[in-house]
């Protein structure tokens, strides 16, 4: 049986197949590690620790300027309705100061911007009832990401990666999210809003967790990865960074197990996938669905790894990540939410629905960062072996 041997670096085995293959789950550096023993596979694993929208702001981005804020989504909105701007003045002010009565009523005229059947219905929930109110996206040379339609630099709606250079990439969430202010971020910061919720939800949030399989991961060569849920969330640090080398218990619903091929390259690990399919959380995404999936990631000397996942994804759960906070999406965060479902209307560039011909997936590319962690297989339906093989032995090499 093969140990992996390094500097304090501790291994969990499992076995995991009828053949008895050992699998080593180690959080450690992909740079000066071997495997003892010809013929063993060697497993690294992780556990997702940052994941967000890649954005990467440059001043030719949005020359007409940033999408408006919440008083200015308010005074159009209400003044679109037919409220003269003093009327208008009167309804925010009544958000922002009045009684709780008050904010109610002067929520409520915002929020039942819509018209159907001559009534008044709730523009969140009802976004075809209020005309297009416009919406700023970006344009502009740089955006990460990948050539997902492998068109290459033919279209001049596309973009170039600032890092690989890779021309024709595709990234319509940048362009969504481009000019809104609060997503702003120059290379080498993170976007305030998406910082924001991802802050919120990890502690509670089931993590994502990923692992690497390969015969020699010191070495370039062909690799398994295998992405898959946890039971448990991550839990921090003293610093209130993600945690390294944490246990995870894998979720054993099939939904959010993915597996495909993929390969190291001068320690960049790269991977296409026809699909990629996780659970999510209500108060951020309640399901994250990417076809032609692709990751670019890079790994680093403290056994953490960085970059990107890009696929096409459903949006209409996008926009209900947004509508369902309402009132409360426009207020602080600074988003017209009808403008934003006739942007993404616009934007959508996959899948196109059979009877509309409309696009029901739109191009994205997610910051992600991983760390070292441990995990425990997951009793699936049908898995005896991995009921029967717990873990079984745990060392830290000298």
């Amino acid at each position: 049986m093969a140990i992996l041997k390094g500097n304090n670096l501790a291994s969990v085995i499992v076995r995991r197949s009828s053949s008895a293959a050992v699998v080593l789950l180690a959080g450690a550096a992909f740079a000066g590690l071997s495997a003892q023993g010809a013929g063993a596979a060697e497993t690294r694993s992780f556990a997702v620790s940052w994941f967000y929208p890649a954005i990467y702001s440059q001043a030719d981005n949005c020359p007409n300027g940033l999408n408006p804020l919440s008083h200015d989504i308010f005074m159009r909105a209400l003044t679109s309705t037919g409220k003269t701007p003093t009327e208008a003045e009167a309804i925010i002010e009544g958000v922002v100061e009045g009684t709780p009565a008050q904010r109610d009523a002067s929520g409520k005229q915002i929020s039942e911007r819509g018209t159907f059947a001559g009534a008044r219905v709730n523009a969140y929930e009802n976004p075809l009832t209020v005309p297009d109110p416009g919406f700023t996206t970006a344009v502009g040379r740089f955006a990460y990401g990948f050539n997902l339609d492998g068109q290459g630099g033919k279209s001049a709606k596309q973009f170039e990666d600032p890092e690989t250079h890779e021309k024709g990439v595709d990234n319509g969430l940048f362009r969504l999210y481009g000019c809104l202010a609060n997503h702003q971020a120059p290379p080498g910061t993170e976007p305030n809003y998406p910082l924001e919720t991802w802050e919120s939800i990890r502690d509670t949030m089931p993590a994502w967790v990923l692992s690497i399989t390969g015969d020699n991961l010191s070495k370039d060569g062909d690799v398994t990865v295998t992405v898959d849920r946890a039971i448990n969330n991550v839990l921090r640090d003293a610093h209130g960074h993600t945690r390294h080398d944490q246990t995870f218990q894998i979720d054993p619903d099939p939904r959010s197990h993915n597996t495909f091929k993929g390969k190291i390259k001068d320690g960049m690990l790269t991977a296409q996938m026809s699909k990629l399919y996780l659970l999510g959380d209500q108060f951020f995404l309640t399901e994250f669905d990417l076809t032609k999936a692709q990751i670019r990631l890079t790994m680093k000397q403290d056994g953490a790894a960085e970059g990107f996942i890009g696929g096409y994804m459903k949006w209409l759960p996008l926009y209900f990540q947004h509508a369902g906070n309402g009132l409360n999406a426009e207020t602080f965060r600074g988003l017209d939410i009808v403008g934003l479902y006739y942007a993404l209307q616009r934007l959508a560039d996959a899948d196109p629905d059979p009877v509309t011909k409309k696009n029901k997936r739109l191009s994205s590319t997610w910051h992600v960062e991983i760390v070292p962690a441990f995990l425990i297989p997951a009793d699936r339906p049908g898995d005896t072996q991995a009921q029967a093989d717990p873990i079984i032995q745990t060392s830290r090499a000298q």
